[in-house]
């Protein structure tokens, strides 16, 4: 059976003989064959719920449970937390690789930025919803030749929260797989535990696996009303050698990327903050095979603007506005030009109101909206003109919605929540629009049976309109020996999703010893999805070119179900973590299982840090099961084993030096994974920073 996919890059060249034995269209594709490092060096410190250096840490605090700040050991959900410290102890050369070893969540990246894609619990990347600093990012969705790419410099995330399961009531429309929310670092977390006011930081890294030099340099300041910080990160590389066979690709490739980010933060009382963000990213991938060259460039500009106020038990106002603006451009030799345009502008507001009425409440509620717009050039000769494969449309999103974290006892706690979503889609083409609105309510129920063990069950719906390129993009391509076609279908409908969870918590400290933890946190899920937007696949092998035909469908009734498990345990200087997510995708319609996605994943990670060196080696496995591919293609499982070394001496004059080192894959494991990436050859990295 074919996957459950949206139709993505409808010509990113295949770069080697690999990947031109698989079916170019049914998913995204690099410029080069696609990569998912598995097991890079430093993320050995993201595992599940090793959210605490030490026992005596500050508790980790998350959002997407819950809309407002929460202690992650409360939150009555399956979230799990990549803190600060954490990334601080990672080289990854693009986001995906951050989320790794997250149970049920599935990542393929590649040596670019540009090709990011993150599936939880089998979903595709337009069913996740995306923050950053609370603000919704639309153009994270890909289709037709328009990659996609989460660009966030690893260098400026304080945290990274990955919320499993549908939660649309409070984010609104999309998120029926589950949500990606990203925090980024003011000047008081680069200078945390420190006394100074003004810093920096330099850092420099390199990875033989694509040949690949990063450099990043930060300038930071605070006082009683300012916190601004800035700062820029270079990543170059070249052509990955892959597991697979041991070999770099066939073609010449040369990526780079370039990330600037700007924040500044004015508090004037102790009870009022505003902030303004700017990020631009932009990022080129070109490669070279035989007479062929294809140039891909993608330019990203994003501005926030927040607000929040605290009068009292009954305001506390957090409001933000937001422009994004998305430019990609190809061309080859054929010749053949595309530039494409994406723009959206969005905003949000809630108020908390906190008060006694037969127990305690935290009443949450608010507004959010978001415009999208896209338009298309092309230039085969001669003039510019509108692209007619992407027609010029625009997208309307918006809700209305209210939360009441409800308190009864010490031990008992319900959150009902319920909202009212809108869309509308429309195009300059000979299309009708689209537009509906819905109620989408949930409830969750939490019991704390005594402080250290708490319980928890939830249903809750999601809602996911069709994206603009789902519904108008069209296409009819040759390229590298196929040729391709892409039906619109502008009477899609939305996606409906239920949501059934329940699971629990544990967090036990002095265990054995004064100063150990343990965390654990398990899950069941069941996850009901109704009219889901599948892409069919039709070939014809009867002319002189193969040809694919695309055309994305409703289907009737699409199931996930699953377990997610992890824990942590901690003791002076050793620690281990491990974690386990089962996840079973089915067509109801057919009774056949959804491909391409991971059915079981395990990892492991253990460290100890030797203060009086202050080394500390570490060590990770990873292990996934085989399944079958979206090409109908059985993997086998595999396992992979990584091994490094963290080194954090104490010079004088300097606030934090960070040097280390690590090997990938350290058997040199030959796979392919169930999402039809393929994995890194064994490799070295090594990295060093120094903040002052």
């Amino acid at each position: 059976m074919r996957s459950i996919l949206i139709v993505h890059e409808h010509f990113n060249c295949l770069r080697d003989e690999n990947m031109k034995k698989s079916n170019q269209f049914a998913t995204s594709f690099p410029a080069q064959p696609l990569v998912a490092p598995v097991t890079l060096a430093i993320l050995s410190a993201i595992s599940t719920l090793s959210v605490a250096e030490t026992v005596q840490s500050v508790e980790t605090v998350v959002v997407t449970a819950t809309r407002v700040n929460q202690p992650l050991s409360e939150a009555a959900s399956s979230i799990t937390v990549v803190s600060e410290k954490e990334i601080a102890q990672t080289q990854p050369l693009t986001f995906a690789e951050i989320l790794d070893t997250i149970p049920n969540v599935d990542t393929t990246s590649s040596t670019s930025v540009m090709y990011n894609r993150v599936s939880i619990r089998g979903s595709q990347p337009n069913q996740i919803t995306y923050l950053i600093d609370g603000m919704r990012q639309d153009d994270l969705t890909m289709g037709g030749n328009r990659p996609m790419g989460v660009f966030a410099d690893p260098e400026i995330l304080k945290q990274v929260e990955v919320r499993n399961g549908g939660g649309s009531a409070l984010y609104g429309n999309g998120g029926i797989g589950g949500t990606l929310a990203l925090e980024t670092k003011s000047a008081a977390d680069f200078l945390a535990d420190s006394d100074k006011d003004f810093g920096a930081l330099v850092k420099v890294g390199y990875g033989s696996d694509s040949i690949s030099w990063s450099k990043s340099a930060y300038a930071f300041g605070r006082s009683d009303m300012w916190d601004v910080v800035a700062g820029v990160t270079r990543r170059d590389s070249g052509a990955a050698k892959t597991s697979y066979k041991g070999l770099r690709s066939t073609a010449d490739v040369d990526n780079d990327s370039t990330s600037v980010f700007i924040k500044a933060t004015l508090s004037p009382t102790d009870n009022n903050a505003a902030t303004l963000s700017y990020a631009y990213d932009i990022a080129h991938n070109d490669s070279e095979k035989g007479t062929r060259f294809d140039s891909y460039r993608y330019e990203q500009h994003r501005i926030i603007g927040q607000w929040e106020y605290e009068l009292d038990e009954f305001i506390n106002l957090k409001t933000g506005l937001q422009y994004a603006q998305s430019n990609f451009n190809f061309e080859n030799n054929v010749p053949r030009i595309f530039k494409d345009k994406f723009e959206s502008f969005s905003g949000n507001f809630q108020n908390t109101s906190r008060f006694e009425l037969f127990g305690r409440h935290d009443l949450t509620y608010g507004l959010d909206f978001s415009r999208t717009e896209q338009s298309g050039l092309t230039k085969n000769s001669g003039e510019w003109a509108d692209d007619t494969s992407r027609p010029d449309a625009e997208g309307l999103d918006a809700g209305v919605f209210i939360e009441d974290q409800y308190k009864l006892t010490n031990y008992l706690a319900i959150a009902p929540q319920l909202r009212w979503s809108y869309f509308k889609r429309q195009s300059n083409a000979d299309y009708p629009s689209l537009s509906d609105s819905k109620l989408t309510p949930g409830v969750t129920v939490k019991l704390t049976s005594i402080e250290e063990v708490m319980f928890w069950g939830s249903v809750t719906t999601g809602y996911r309109p069709p994206i603009l390129d789902e519904m108008y993009y069209r296409m009819d391509y040759s390229s590298w020996g196929i040729q391709s076609v892409v039906i619109p279908n502008p009477d899609l409908k939305p996606e409906k999703s239920v949501n059934y969870e329940i699971g629990t918590s544990l967090d036990f400290k002095n265990l054995s010893g004064v100063g150990d933890r343990f965390t654990a946190r398990a899950s069941v899920f069941y996850d009901d999805v109704k009219d889901f937007i599948n892409v069919e696949v039709e070939p014809d092998n009867s002319g002189s070119l193969p040809v694919f035909t695309y055309r994305a469908k409703n289907l009737g009734h699409v199931v996930n179900k699953g377990i997610e498990l992890s824990a942590s345990y901690v003791i002076d200087s050793f620690k281990v973590s491990a974690s386990y997510g089962y996840l079973k995708s089915e067509n109801k319609d057919t009774n056949e299982r959804v491909t391409g996605v991971t059915p079981q994943s395990a990892n492991l990670r253990t460290g100890y840090r030797f203060e009086e060196v202050q080394l500390e080696p570490w060590y990770k496995l990873h292990c996934a099961k085989g399944g079958w591919t979206s090409q109908d293609k059985y993997q086998g499982g595999y396992a992979t084993h990584s091994v490094g070394l963290t080194w954090t001496p104490k010079i004088p004059n300097f606030y934090t030096v960070r040097a280390g080192i690590a090997v990938d894959n350290l058997t040199n494991k030959k796979y392919v994974s169930v999402t039809d990436s393929y994995g890194y050859a064994r490799s070295f990295r090594a990295w060093l920073s120094a903040q002052f």
